[in-house]
C-alpha cells in the first residue's frame, strides 16, 4: 500500500471517530484531505461526493475558507467531466472566487485563478484565460518556481495568439519535475511551432510530449485502483474492530470491574518487578484469595442474618412467655432480664450485619471518592436506601417507623435520621446524600425545631426517649 492509500485509510478512521465529536470544523479539515486524495488519484466521483459534504459543514459553520476550498475543488472536478459540464465549473469556480476575494486569502483565490484560467483556456475565451492565469501569477509567493502558473499563463497566451510570450512562460514550466506538466508544455510549444511554420521542431516537441507521457504512464502504473479500494476495506475493518473493543471495553467496565482492577494491579506490578517470573500464578492467587474473600463475606453475613432470625423467634417466643398468665413474678422478672439481654445481643447481631453488609461497602468507599478526588461515580439506589432504613429500624427496635409516623418526616429527613445513626462523621453524611454540609446542618436543625429540642441534639439520645 502506497502512502497516499495508507493516509487515506487514517482519514477516513479519523472523520467516523469525529463524526461522534462536535468538532465539524476538524471534519471539515478531515473531508477536504480525503477529497484531494481522491482527486488525484482520479476517483473524481468519491472526491465530488466528499467535497459536497464539505460544503455543507462550511455553510453550517458559515467557515468561508472551507467553503471556498469546497466549491473549488467542486468546479475542477465538473470542468475535468468535459464540456458539458463548463456551466456548473464555472459557477462554483466564480462563487469560490467570491468567497476567497472576501476574505483575502491570496492562498486559495491563486488556486480558483488557476482553475478559471484552464476552464476559460478550454472553452476558447482567450481574454478572460489571459486574465485569471496573470492573477495567478501574481498571487503566489514563490513566482520563481511557480511551474504550474506558468504553464497556465503560456497557454493563456497561446490562446490570445502573443506566441513569444506564451513560448517564454512555457519554456519556464519546462524547469517543472512533473511529467504530466512538461508533456502539456512541449504539446502546446508543438502547436506554435507548427502555426509559426516549424513542422520540423513541431515534430520533435511532439515526441518529446509523447515521451512524458508514456513516463507519466509509467509512474502511474503503480498508484491502482485496488490500493484504494485496499485503503477503504483497511479502514472499516478497524472501525469496526474500534467499535467492538470499545462495546467489549464496556462490558468490561459495568460487569467485572473488581476483576479488571486486580488484573491491572498485578500487571503493574509485574512490570515494576521484571525479575518476578510468577505473573501466571501470582494473578492466580490473587484471585483465589479475593474470591475466598468474598465467599468468607457472604458466609459471614448469612450466618448473622440466620442468627438474627433465631433471635427474633426466641425473642419472639419469650414476650409470649412474659404475657402468660401461668407464671409467676419472679419467674417474670427473670424472663425480662433475659429478653432485656437478648435484645441487646439481637441489636449488635444488626450492627454487625450492616457492617458487614454489601451496602456498608458501597457508603465507605462513596465517601472515599470524595475525599480522594471530591466526586464519585456511586450513588445509594433507593433499594439500598429502604435496605439502609430496616437495618437501622431493627438495631433501635422499630424507634425510626415510630418517629417516622409521629413526626411524618419527609424521605430525606427519614435518610438523614438513618444515616446519623451509623458511624459516619455527620459531615461525610453530605457525600452519601449528594448535597452541601450546609444543607443538611439545616435540615437537621429545623427537624430538631419542629420536633422541640434543642438545634445541637443527637437523633440517638432522641430517639432512645421515643
Amino acid at each position: 500500500m502506497n502512502r497516499q492509500a495508507e493516509a487515506l485509510r487514517e482519514y477516513l478512521i479519523a472523520a467516523s471517530l469525529t463524526k461522534e465529536t462536535v468538532e465539524k470544523r476538524q471534519l471539515g479539515l478531515i473531508y477536504n484531505n480525503i477529497g484531494y486524495i481522491y482527486y488525484i488519484q482520479n476517483f473524481k466521483e468519491k472526491a465530488d461526493s466528499v467535497y459536497q459534504l464539505m460544503e455543507g459543514i462550511a455553510q453550517e459553520l458559515k467557515d468561508t475558507i472551507l467553503w471556498a476550498e469546497a466549491l473549488s475543488r467542486q468546479g475542477s472536478i465538473a470542468f475535468m467531466k468535459g464540456n458539458d459540464y463548463f456551466p456548473i465549473a464555472e459557477e462554483k469556480l466564480l462563487n469560490a472566487f467570491t468567497l476567497a476575494d472576501k476574505i483575502l486569502h491570496n492562498g486559495i483565490k491563486a488556486n480558483i485563478s488557476a482553475g478559471l484560467g484552464c476552464l476559460y483556456s478550454r472553452a476558447d475565451q482567450g481574454k478572460k484565460a489571459l486574465f485569471y492565469a496573470k492573477l495567478n501569477l501574481s498571487l503566489r509567493k514563490d513566482t520563481a518556481r511557480a511551474y504550474q502558473a506558468f504553464l497556465i499563463l503560456g497557454d493563456a497566451y497561446y490562446r490570445v495568439g502573443q506566441y513569444d510570450s506564451a513560448t517564454f512562460y512555457l519554456n519556464k514550466s519546462l524547469l517543472s519535475r512533473d511529467y504530466g506538466r512538461r508533456a502539456d508544455a512541449y504539446m502546446r510549444l508543438a502547436d506554435i511551432a507548427m502555426i509559426q511554420g516549424d513542422a520540423v521542431l513541431s515534430m520533435k516537441l511532439e515526441r518529446y510530449s509523447s515521451t512524458y507521457k508514456d513516463s507519466l504512464y509509467q509512474s502511474r502504473e503503480n498508484i491502482v485502483t485496488d490500493k484504494i479500494v485496499e485503503a477503504e476495506t483497511d479502514a472499516q475493518i478497524m472501525l469496526h474492530q474500534l467499535y467492538y473493543r470499545g462495546r467489549l471495553n464496556i462490558y468490561l467496565c459495568v460487569f467485572i470491574p473488581i476483576t479488571i482492577i486486580v488484573i491491572m494491579v498485578v500487571f503493574f506490578l509485574y512490570r515494576k518487578n521484571k525479575q518476578y517470573r510468577g505473573k501466571n500464578d501470582l494473578l492466580q492467587k490473587n484471585n483465589q484469595q479475593l474470591e475466598k474473600v468474598n465467599q468468607d463475606l457472604s458466609q459471614h453475613y448469612a450466618c448473622l442474618q440466620e442468627e438474627i432470625t433465631q433471635r427474633d423467634l426466641e425473642i419472639e417466643n419469650l414476650r409470649k412467655e412474659l404475657a402468660s398468665c401461668r407464671i409467676d413474678e419472679e419467674q417474670r422478672e427473670k424472663l425480662r432480664v433475659e429478653l432485656d439481654e437478648m435484645v441487646l445481643r439481637r441489636k449488635a447481631l444488626v450492627k454487625e450485619a450492616f457492617l458487614h453488609s454489601p451496602l456498608y461497602a458501597k457508603m465507605q468507599a462513596i465517601i472515599k471518592d470524595h475525599l480522594d478526588k471530591d466526586a464519585s461515580d456511586k450513588e445509594i439506589s433507593d433499594q439500598e436506601w429502604q435496605e439502609l432504613i430496616v437495618s437501622m429500624d431493627s438495631q433501635w427496635n422499630n424507634a425510626i417507623s415510630r418517629f417516622h409516623v409521629k413526626y411524618q418526616l419527609s424521605k430525606e429527613e427519614l435518610y438523614l435520621v438513618c444515616l446519623s445513626l451509623t458511624d459516619f462523621p455527620f459531615a461525610h453524611l453530605a457525600y452519601l446524600m449528594h448535597s452541601s454540609r450546609r444543607t443538611l446542618y439545616r435540615k437537621k436543625n429545623a427537624l430538631c425545631e419542629r420536633i422541640g429540642v434543642e438545634q445541637n441534639s443527637e437523633f440517638k439520645e432522641i430517639l432512645r426517649k421515643i
